[in-house]
């Protein structure tokens, strides 16, 4: 399963292999080839306009998180891709032009299935409710809306990188539900008539965040809403 948003201060996979034996180190070097290797038997190839951030791909033998993709449409509609990309091995960062056509290698992760707990100090706190194993990640792999989406026991997926067979996943990105249910705090009159004639107002959810909903939805609702756009879908 490959899920994707990127863990800002991942270890460096030198360091990850480094730590398996201090009978028998490796150097970064080796680590990162058994890396790669290692991708390679799980990696499948996409097309660009696929790739979305967290993606872990393989570009030029080095194994990169996308941390942002931009798309544009240059002369005779050809479209432009940027991935913004940071090395796993030593953190760098680099930026990298496709068509729309070129296809990428992307690496295949582990997904778990969390439970968000709370959030403080830059950090989100994960736990696996089968395990009870504690994970923090920093809030950088979410937008701020997203952030802010999120609520207590929520389910969220935890994709895991595995740089080796030997060595335990690490994680990368999370991801919510595509769905989620809030409270409505505060509601906001509005003269905006939509073309089927529905009227629309502002509604300030329960977590902040404020969304256009039909004129019907009420102060105490609940409503159904996309965590990945933040819009309203329905009346819950």
């Amino acid at each position: 399963m490959f899920r994707s948003r990127i863990l800002a201060n991942t270890t460096p996979l030198a360091r990850v292999c480094l730590s398996r034996s201090p009978l028998t180190p490796q150097k970064p070097a080796v680590a990162a080839y058994r890396a790669l290797q290692w991708d390679q038997e799980r990696g499948f190839k996409t097309n660009v306009l696929q790739v979305r951030k967290g993606y872990v791909v393989e570009i030029n033998n080095v194994l990169a998180v996308v941390l942002k993709r931009e798309s544009s449409v240059m002369g005779r509609g050809t479209s432009t891709i940027k991935l913004d990309l940071q090395d796993l091995l030593t953190g760098t960062k680099h930026t990298e032009r496709y068509r729309s056509g070129d296809m990428v290698e992307v690496t295949e992760l582990d997904e778990h299935k969390c439970q968000f707990l709370y959030k403080g100090e830059g950090q989100l706190h994960l736990m696996d409710p089968n395990t009870f194993e504690m994970y923090e990640v920093p809030e950088t792999v979410l937008e701020e809306k997203q952030i802010q989406l999120l609520l207590p026991d929520m389910p969220v997926s935890l994709s895991m990188f595995q740089p080796d067979p030997d060595v335990p996943g690490k994680p990368i990105a999370i991801k919510l539900p595509t769905q989620a249910v809030y409270e409505v705090a505060e509601t906001h009159p509005s003269a905006q008539q939509a073309n089927k004639g529905t009227i629309y107002k502002n509604a300030d959810l329960q977590n902040g965040i404020r969304v256009q909903v039909p004129d019907f939805v009420n102060v105490g609702d609940k409503v159904l809403v996309d965590t990945e756009t933040a819009k309203y879908i329905k009346r819950a």
